[in-house]
């Protein structure tokens, strides 16, 4: 009897592709806390125990400028040398393009440009989105890290806009605690959790600094919040900037309607923006910036995916359930009437004594200017800019005299009701109250009322002086003296000029211990900038600058000597540390290559 033997299969199995770096999952994707793109090449050279800087200059600079599509000219270099890495990684410009590709290359991963603001196409600018430092909330890292959980960086947390957590409604910092400085997203050195400069852990906070909770009500909570909702939003659908404008403009042009009925200016005011930008996201001109579209939630309450979703704001009934904030809103008065009813009112102003000028009539209607009024009867508002100026000019003498304005027993009483206020009206001011163009008749007709009411000013005048000379005296007594600006603004006037007129001498005395207070703190900020140009690790400008209290411009400008060896001495040593990461990733692949022809000649010896 034969033997039967089993049989094999020689088909070949269908083996996967291979990755040249480890396809990590991104984390967090479709939730408020989704992981970004700096986030997710910190821990893939984590993974691998390299530094941030070998792996995006060896194994990423590769493919960052020769594989994606529409490629940069041949003779251009590669940006990165070992240099910082920005958040605008994960934007939505060309940098953030090429990024994505590289590292979707290497992992072989197609969800990668979630991490990124790429899933929204072109709706958002990328100009002012991100922050330029580094900034992370320590409850987080402290969180993860005691549950076991891996440690990231989320995208939220590079928006201008967050500065709240919203998991623990904790302010985010960007101040290490160990070494008290900030530090650029991705360094060579960079490491999830750890300061790229001293590698202190960062999930704890600063001495002294207590942790203070933001209130759920709160407008900073709400926008952080709200932009985690938008970044939540990035993997549902197949993103179009097209479709989300459309969706945009339909949801805000009946949330227009329906809340402030239709009228783009009373929308403008209540929301904080201009009108013309509220004109240009109604007719789908623009679209709105991060920050804007974050405003707009919050003002209105209103979820920012009712903004973004198709059929989601236009099919709401009941508005008033969802934007609470605006139920006691009422539309402004609307100011326009008919042409019949204006005309009629410029009739009445004609027959007034004394007559009314053209702008007065214009203000009594709600207008803003008189060019509405000669639009609908040029020929009555000219007959009442007639009137207006004939009441200020003598008539002819065969017209025989004037009418009067008022009568005297009306000037009397007016008269005795000012002087016995506590603050009077001057004479003048009641004059033209009463239709006058001077205080003549006044003074002609009742002189002694008239003295009365202008005694009365000069010595309420006198104690105003009076105190506010005890003012500016208990002002010299101070240390440090205010300056004269200040000084003005308690009195309760503008312009500084008012002290030197009424007090030039202790105008003069205040300046003089003003200006030797301003020479004394000069000369402490000079020793204490002089300490800087003598420590080590040598601090930059930057640093001085915020320790001081002072500004940029400042410091040159005032100690430029200082200034000038501080800023060198800064420049050396961050020319000497570019110079050894430089050299250091050779080193490592000249070892590399040593090891690797050593084990080549053992094998060789053993054959």
């Amino acid at each position: 009897m034969p033997a039967i033997f089993e049989s094999w299969d020689l088909t070949v199995p269908p083996v996967p592709p291979r990755t040249r770096l480890y396809p990590l999952e991104p984390i967090g994707i479709g939730t408020p806390l989704v992981e970004s793109l700096t986030g997710y090449v910190l821990r893939l050279a984590e993974a691998h125990a390299l530094p941030v800087g070998a792996l995006t200059r060896l194994e990423l600079g590769r493919y960052t400028f020769t594989t994606i599509p529409d490629p940069l000219p041949q003779n251009k270099k590669n940006v990165y040398s070992g240099a910082p890495i920005s958040y605008a990684t994960n934007g939505v410009e060309e940098g953030a393009v090429k990024w994505t590709h590289a590292l979707e290359r290497v992992t072989l991963r197609k969800d990668l440009h979630l991490l990124t603001f790429l899933a929204f196409g072109n709706f958002f600018c990328s100009l002012s989105l991100f922050r330029r430092l580094r900034t992370w909330c320590p409850a987080c890292f402290e969180e993860w890290r005691t549950s076991g959980d891996t440690i990231y960086e989320p995208l939220l947390w590079s928006l201008k806009v967050a500065s709240v957590c919203p998991r623990h409604r904790e302010r985010l910092i960007s101040i290490c605690p160990h070494c008290q400085r900030s530090m650029k997203p991705l360094t060579f050195f960079s490491c999830p959790g750890y300061c790229g400069r001293c590698d202190g852990w960062l999930g704890v906070l600063q001495e002294g600094v207590e942790r203070e909770k933001i209130s759920a009500a709160s407008t900073e909570y709400w926008v952080s919040n709200s932009a985690g909702e938008l970044l939540a939003l990035a993997p549902q659908g197949k993103l179009d900037s097209g479709l989300l404008r459309r969706a945009f403009r339909k949801n805000f042009e009946a949330c227009v309607n329906n809340l402030f009925r239709g009228n783009r200016s009373a929308c403008a005011k209540f929301i904080g923006c201009t009108a013309t930008s509220v004109y240009n996201w109604r007719n789908g001109a623009a679209a709105p910036g991060i920050a804007q579209l974050l405003q707009l939630s919050e003002r209105l309450r209103i979820p920012i995916g009712k903004f973004l979703r198709v059929r989601s704001a236009a099919g709401v009934r009941d508005w008033k359930l969802i934007k609470p904030a605006a139920c006691g809103y009422t539309p402004p008065i609307v100011r326009h009437r008919p042409a019949k009813e204006t005309r009629r009112a410029l009739k009445l102003a004609l027959r007034e004594r004394p007559s009314p000028s053209l702008m007065e009539v214009a203000r009594r209607l709600n207008y803003r200017g008189t060019e509405g009024l000669r639009n609908i009867g040029r020929s009555l508002c000219k007959r009442i800019t007639d009137n207006y100026k004939r009441s200020f000019t003598p008539e002819p003498y065969y017209n025989g005299p004037r009418p009067r304005i008022c009568d005297r027993k009306e000037i009397r009483a007016a008269l005795k009701a000012a002087l016995a206020q506590d603050d009077p009206e001057s004479v003048p001011r009641i004059a033209r109250r009463l239709g006058y163009a001077s205080s003549g008749p006044f003074l002609a007709q009742f002189p002694g009322l008239c003295r009365e009411i202008h005694a009365k000013i000069a010595k309420q005048k006198k104690a105003r002086i009076r105190a506010m000379r005890r003012i500016v005296k208990q002002a010299l007594r101070q240390n440090p003296p205010p300056a004269l600006r200040q000084l003005v603004v308690r009195l309760g006037y503008k312009d500084k000029k008012v002290i030197g007129h009424y007090f030039g001498a202790l105008s003069a005395e205040l300046l003089a211990r003003r200006k030797a207070f301003k020479e004394r703190e000069a000369a402490q900020l000079r020793r204490r900038l002089q300490r800087c140009t003598c420590k080590e690790p040598p601090p930059s400008m930057g640093e001085v600058c915020r320790k001081l209290g002072l500004k940029n411009i400042t410091a040159s400008r005032k100690f430029p000597n200082e200034y000038r060896i501080i800023v060198t001495r800064f420049l050396q040593r961050r020319n000497e540390t570019a110079r050894r990461r430089q050299v250091w990733p050779k080193s490592v692949e000249y070892r590399g290559q040593i090891s690797g022809k050593s084990v080549a000649c053992s094998h060789h010896c053993f054959d």
